[in-house]
């Protein structure tokens, strides 16, 4: 039977409050889809405000707990962080060249998050046993006795002159530059780039324990067998997202931890198939009397509502809209640094979308009881056609696509509530036109002449779909007006509902799996 867990060993000191060290190793590791093993070279204290004090064992207890594991378990990885001495890196050293030829990733771990410093230096004997080191920008000017960069230039050639002193190759992250891309590159001796994960920037009050968190994964995904630039690139994707939803943890009154398991948090919630929706009630009588279940208050519409009805629809979205800046496609959109890959995985999905939702459309018109309504619904389908056509010409989409799950769980929904009530199948699809336009909107701003996805970003921005969208909250308006109570209320749970199948729509491109 092939070995399909890795074992991966992280050997490094500890954090008793869970953010840094083996124990963010160790979740990394589980994150990452390796089983995780732990070797503990120093005891320290600390928390997410710093570091106290700091006890390293005697070496021979390092040694007996590496042979301890070596001689059980085949080990296939290893992560290593804080050495705290010489003779400690010794240890480490001996234990490796027994070892046998494995991905070793090490984390030069110097100086915690908070400032202290965990270790004078880092042993170059240690360092020529890396596959891939990962110093962050303090770390590496100390290694290669330079200024810290402030560029990704000045990091690069520095990461250039490591790793043609030690031989290893040399991750230099980008998460302190001050620049829109803060991803990270992959330096060779002789300065070759063998890949580059781009990543926008994330402003937050979290991030302890992100280096030992990064290293610890890309030496799971080396060891799951993929290549450099696969590796780097999941690290890179789920370190941005950890670091996203950190604060909401609330761990600690200083530098929180990041969430290592929002992502498998946000996989299993998108998976369960229990009815999500909060609070709904079986007949809506009056449109303050919806009253939804919300934790975050919705956005001010860039369309606004039509009247009382879709003002009440808008506002019980709160938590699904807030979703279109937080889960991360937006945002690197935004900035240009969505990597190109993602970009076109998204089109070729919203192309398929576009084919089934011209036909929802369609279906629509048939409904629609005056010929405004359905000359309306007639136009949005041809304008559907046209955005679509335009993409195979313009991006290359491939006509044959295969939709992901998110993808189909969005048009099956469609397809299903396109054959309920009018009120109800209006509802159902006016989130495509209203979200839309408000990312749109919020996207506007970003659009420069040099912008990677210009184009894209003025689909959805200029005034004809604005329009287009306005019109469709006032027939969404009308119906729910004339419309029953119950009619109203399933109306109203098809409308939130569409919102959260859009927003898992837009996150799916930033998920590794859809690279």
């Amino acid at each position: 039977m092939d070995q399909l867990v890795p074992r991966v060993l992280s050997i490094a000191g500890t954090d008793p409050t869970g953010g840094a060290g083996i124990q963010a190793d160790l979740k990394a590791i589980a994150a990452a889809g390796g089983f995780g093993m732990s070797v503990v070279t120093s005891l320290v204290v600390q928390n997410t405000r710093g570091v106290q004090s700091v006890h390293t064992p005697e070496p021979d207890f390092l040694r007996a707990q590496l042979k301890s594991v070596s001689d059980d378990v085949t080990i296939d990885a290893v992560k290593i962080g804080m050495i705290a001495d010489e003779a400690s890196a010794r240890e480490v050293v001996a234990w490796l060249e027994e070892l046998g030829d494995v991905p070793v990733v090490i984390d030069p771990v110097m100086v915690a998050a908070s400032g202290h410093a965990l270790a004078e230096s880092v042993s170059g004997e240690l360092l020529k046993k890396a596959t891939v080191l990962t110093p962050n920008l303090t770390e590496l000017a100390q290694l290669t006795g330079g200024k810290e960069a402030t560029t990704r230039a000045e990091a690069n050639a520095q990461a250039t002159t490591l790793a043609d002193t030690t031989g290893a190759l040399i991750l230099a992250k980008g998460g302190h530059l001050s620049a829109d891309d803060r991803g990270n590159t992959l330096i060779g001796p002789g300065g070759e780039v063998l890949t580059h994960a781009s990543s926008p920037a994330v402003e937050t009050s979290a991030s302890h324990g992100t280096g030992c968190s990064l290293s610890s994964a890309l030496a799971t995904r080396l060891a799951v067998g993929e290549s450099y630039g696969e590796a780097v690139a999941w690290a890179t994707d789920w370190v941005r997202e950890a670091l996203e939803y950190g604060e909401d943890l609330q761990v600690g009154q200083g530098n929180g931890p990041i969430d290592h398991f929002h992502r498998l948090r946000r996989q299993a919630a998108a998976s369960d198939q229990r009815p999500r929706l909060r609070g709904f009630i079986d007949a809506w009588e009056a449109p303050e009397a919806l009253g939804v279940d919300v934790d975050t208050p919705a956005p001010t519409p860039v369309v606004a509502p039509a009247g009382p009805w879709t003002a009440a629809l808008w506002e019980a979205a709160g938590d699904a809209l807030q979703r279109f800046t937080t889960d991360g496609f937006v945002p690197a959109l935004a900035s240009g640094v969505l990597p190109q890959e993602k970009f076109l995985f998204y089109l070729t999905q919203d192309d398929y979308y576009l084919e089934v939702y011209s036909r929802v459309l369609a279906g629509l018109g048939l409904k629609a009881e005056n010929r405004e309504e359905r000359r309306m619904w007639a136009e949005s389908v041809t304008e559907a056609i046209a955005v679509e056509q335009g993409m195979h010409a313009q991006f290359g989409v491939d006509a044959q696509i295969d939709p992901s799950p998110a993808t189909l769980a969005y048009t099956d929904f469609l397809r299903a509530e396109a054959q309920n009530d009018y009120p109800i199948a209006v509802a159902a699809v006016l989130p495509c036109f209203w979200v839309y336009a408000q990312v749109g909107a919020d996207l506007a701003s970003a659009r420069t002449e040099d912008h990677p996805y210009a184009s894209w970003l003025g689909t959805y921005e200029d005034a004809g779909f604005q329009e287009a969208t306005a019109r469709a909250v006032a027939v969404a308006e009308k119906a729910l007006a004339g419309a029953s109570a119950r009619q109203r209320a399933r109306a109203a749970q098809a409308f939130v509902r569409a919102c959260e199948l859009e927003a898992d729509f837009f996150a799916q491109a930033m998920l590794t799996d859809a690279r």
